[in-house]
């Protein structure tokens, strides 16, 4: 059994998938604030979300390219675990978040080829607390269920922690940890049975197959 893989699942945006998520032991979940998203959440709707967090459950922010005030809004509001910046935050301007709003960072980033990857992962991991390695972007920062060639992180090694993103679900999880030896993963559109909607039964059957890799 495999407890120490951490699973964080994004895009939660409804109450009965945000209670299957804490009820099965998400080590994070992902809120998105991003209004092209159809995962998009409101800071008034993510109130009533967050006011049913457990200890064990890590609050994320999902952001792209925000602008401070709003990051200010997201502290004084909803002052989550994490702010993941997904957009195209420089590793300076993930610094200077960080010091502003004295949150730990996730930086998504999107894995081309082992190069990109190492240059990114020299770029960002001083930087950041953790670092989301995704597929390239598509329409959408993230979230696309697009997977990239795991072959590229074999004994691939980081300063910081990563996670592992991009058309992950029930199916590949096995084969993807095999391949990459990942610490986390993050999910989302594999958890959904329309773009934007996550079943919370795909939530409890993937959070428990991770549990028993």
């Amino acid at each position: 059994m495999n407890n120490q893989l951490e699973i964080k699942v994004c895009g939660i945006n409804d109450v009965s998938s945000m209670h299957a998520a804490l009820k099965h032991g998400a080590d994070y979940i992902g809120l998105v604030y991003y209004d092209k998203s159809p995962r998009n959440v409101s800071l008034n709707f993510s109130k009533s979300l967050i006011s049913q967090r457990t200890k064990k459950s890590k609050i994320v922010a999902l952001t792209v390219n925000p602008v401070d005030n709003f990051l200010l809004d997201l502290k004084n509001e909803i002052n989550p675990d994490f702010i993941q910046l997904h957009g195209d935050e420089t590793a300076n301007r993930c610094l200077e978040i960080k010091k502003k709003i004295n949150i730990p960072i996730i930086k998504g980033l999107h894995v081309k080829n082992r190069s990109n990857l190492e240059k990114i992962t020299k770029e960002f991991e001083e930087v950041c607390d953790i670092l989301l390695l995704d597929a390239p972007s598509e329409s959408l920062p993230g979230g696309n269920g697009k997977q990239f060639k795991w072959d590229i992180l074999k004994n691939y090694n980081s300063k910081t922690k990563w996670m592992l993103a991009g058309g992950l679900n029930i199916g590949n999880i096995k084969r993807a940890i095999d391949i990459t030896k990942a610490p986390a993963v993050d999910i989302s559109s594999g958890l959904e049975f329309k773009k934007g909607f996550k079943d919370p039964k795909l939530i409890e059957k993937f959070i428990i197959k991770c549990r028993n890799l």
